[in-house]
C-alpha cells in the first residue's frame, strides 16, 4: 500500500518556485499532524464504545475504510483541499480501527494500548534516526522504500483476489506470519522517514500553506498502516503464548 503522496509531492516540489501566499511552516505542519492523530484517536473511541459491539460494527468497519479510501483518492487528486479532506480520512479511519481494535480487545485484553504505545514509540525512534542524520533520505534510500513499498502492495492486493478463490497468500499465525507481519511493519516504519522528508521539503522548499496538511496527511496514512500491521503483530506472539 505505497504512500500516494509521494508522488504528490514530487509534483509539489516541482510547482514551489511559482506558489503564491503563505507557505508551509515547520510549526504549522506539527501542529496539523499532532490534530489529525488527535483526531483518528477520538474518533476510534467513539466508534469503539458505540458502534463495536453492535450489528453496525461491519458496516462501520466498511464505512470507515471506504470513505478513507474516497477521500485519500480526492486529497491526492486535489491537494489544495487537504484542509478540508484530511481531517475526514481522519475521522473514518478511526472509526473503521476503533471497531478492529475491539474486536482483537475481545480476544487479548490491553492490545490495542500495547499497539498503540508501540506504533508511536517506533516513530519517535524513526523521527530520532532522520533528525540525527544516522539514517539520511538519499535518492537511492527514497527509491528503495518505495520499491518495497511497492512490493508489498502487490502482495496485498495478490492475497485479496486469492481471498475470492479460497485461496490467502497472506500467512496469518505461527513464525511464518510473524516474520511477514515484521517484515511489512518494518517497511512502513521507514516509510515514516519519507514522510518527516516531506514535511521538510515542504517548508524549505517554500510550498504553499495547504502543504502544512498534506504533508501531515501522508504522515497519518503511514501511522494507520503502522497500527494494524502492529495490532496485528502482537496478537499473532499473544496468540502463540496462548496456545503454550
Amino acid at each position: 500500500m505505497a504512500n500516494p503522496v509521494i508522488r504528490v509531492m514530487e509534483k509539489e516540489n516541482e510547482n514551489a518556485a511559482i506558489s503564491f501566499g503563505q507557505t508551509a511552516t515547520l510549526s504549522g505542519s506539527i501542529k496539523k499532524s499532532i490534530g489529525l492523530v488527535v483526531l483518528t484517536i477520538i474518533s476510534a473511541a467513539v466508534s469503539a464504545n458505540f458502534l463495536a459491539d453492535t450489528s453496525l460494527a461491519i458496516v462501520g468497519i466498511g464505512a470507515g475504510f471506504i470513505g478513507g479510501l474516497i477521500l485519500a483518492l480526492v486529497t491526492c487528486f486535489k491537494p489544495s483541499i487537504s484542509e478540508y479532506t484530511s481531517p475526514g480520512y481522519a475521522i473514518f479511519e478511526g472509526m473503521a480501527l476503533g471497531i478492529i481494535s475491539m474486536q482483537f480487545e475481545h480476544l487479548y485484553f490491553g492490545i490495542s494500548a500495547i499497539a498503540v504505545g508501540i506504533t508511536f514509540a517506533v516513530m519517535i525512534s524513526m523521527l530520532v534516526l532522520w533528525k540525527t542524520g544516522v539514517i539520511t533520505v538519499t535518492e537511492k534510500v527514497r527509491s528503495a522504500i518505495i520499491s518495497m513499498t511497492a512490493a508489498i502492495a502487490i502482495f496485498y492486493f495478490a492475497s485479496f483476489i486469492a481471498s475470492f478463490f479460497g485461496a490467502d497468500f497472506m500467512p496469518r499465525t505461527g513464525i511464518l506470519g510473524i516474520v511477514v507481519s515484521l517484515i511489512i511493519s518494518a517497511v512502513a516504519a521507514f516509510n515514516l522517514l519519507l514522510d518527516f522528508d516531506n514535511i521538510e521539503k515542504a517548508v524549505t522548499n517554500g510550498m504553499p500553506k495547504y502543504m502544512e496538511y498534506f504533508t501531515a496527511f501522508g504522515l497519518l496514512i503511514t501511522l494507520v498502516w503502522l497500527y494494524i500491521e502492529i495490532i496485528r503483530l502482537v496478537a499473532m506472539v499473544a496468540s502463540m503464548f496462548q496456545d503454550d
